[in-house]
């Protein structure tokens, strides 16, 4: 079962299907060892499905997002644990069913070490709120779902991104902390990459 925690900040649905040129329907491969896609139904449905990229398994996904209401007024937090993905395979938390709505908010993955559960790689959602081209650090990346941080990010060789698409940042867990609850300042994200729809059915990811 889904744990809520204390009440997130708010944010309209408009703000969270901000325009911006839709990514292509299809995961993108990231460094972090796992690809992340999300699945929305005619009638609010939302899933985040998470696929083991990397060449062991994890043993446990924390899936946090951000519970809607019919105005799309955050109320609340909660989570979903996957377990036990081997390499190859994936898991799919379901955040929201039949008339309801949410939005992804971050993601923790683990694998087993000397028999207890570490964390490795944290994932957060965002979008692209400003691109200045030429700049040094030409995207300002800002949350998907909450408020409260900004990110600047790119390079020469980083991948390009569309102003107000949304996107995965990635960041390895610092040995012996605990997972963060937002992006920490200062720090630069391992891999952006796109946060797209799944594939359909019977098309290649």
């Amino acid at each position: 079962m889904p744990t809520r925690s204390v009440p997130a900040l708010t944010l309209t649905l408009a703000a969270l299907l901000s325009a911006g040129p839709m990514a292509p329907a299809q995961a993108t491969p990231n460094p972090s060892g796992v690809d992340v896609c999300t699945v929305t139904g005619t009638s609010g449905q939302y899933s985040v499905r998470v696929r083991n990229t990397g060449t062991t398994p994890l043993a446990r996904v924390d899936v946090t997002g951000v519970r809607l209401d019919a105005g799309g007024q955050a109320t609340d937090n909660l989570t979903v644990s996957l377990t036990d993905i081997p390499p190859g395979k994936y898991k799919t938390a379901i955040l929201a069913r039949y008339e309801e709505s949410a939005a992804l908010d971050s993601i923790v993955t683990y694998t087993a070490v000397d028999g207890a559960e570490t964390p490795q790689q944290e994932l957060f959602a965002g979008k692209v709120a400003h691109v200045s081209p030429g700049s040094a650090m030409q995207y300002t990346l800002a949350p998907l779902a909450v408020r409260g941080w900004t990110v600047a990010y790119g390079s020469a060789t980083s991948l390009k991104l569309a102003a107000g698409s949304a996107v995965l940042l990635s960041y390895p867990v610092r040995s012996g902390k605990k997972p963060a609850t937002r992006p920490e300042a200062g720090r630069t994200p391992s891999a952006v990459v796109p946060l797209t729809p799944c594939p359909e059915p019977g098309k290649p990811s």
